[in-house]
């Protein structure tokens, strides 16, 4: 289940805060998805913001992902750019956009 509306902005360590302590629809349990989760949103015959504006609002920018490198840097983790499609990475301490979701997740997604 995806927030319809994604808006704030945040560090990573930030996000996964505002998303474990969100109340959407009255419910928690929301987490930052992976980026297999959040790249699967884009859709490359759509222009920018490359989702479906009938499903969701309120979508621009580059928004964090949950998935960390596989060589173990930690300064940097995979995000996901709804300006132009791309998965790429940003410094942890930089800002992004937070769209959270709730459902089970894998470690192997992350």
């Amino acid at each position: 289940v995806w927030e319809q509306m994604p808006t704030m902005m945040d560090t990573w360590a930030g996000a996964r805060g505002r998303c474990l302590d969100k109340p959407v629809g009255g419910t928690r349990g929301w987490r930052l998805p992976s980026v297999t989760e959040l790249a699967s949103l884009v859709d490359p015959s759509l222009g920018p913001p490359y989702v479906p504006p009938t499903v969701f609002s309120g979508v621009t920018g580059i928004y964090w992902s949950a998935t960390s490198l596989a060589d173990g840097d930690t300064f940097n983790k995979f995000s996901v750019s709804f300006t132009n499609g791309v998965v790429d990475t940003t410094n942890i301490g930089s800002s992004n956009n937070v769209w959270c979701v709730r459902g089970s997740s894998t470690e192997s997604m992350y």
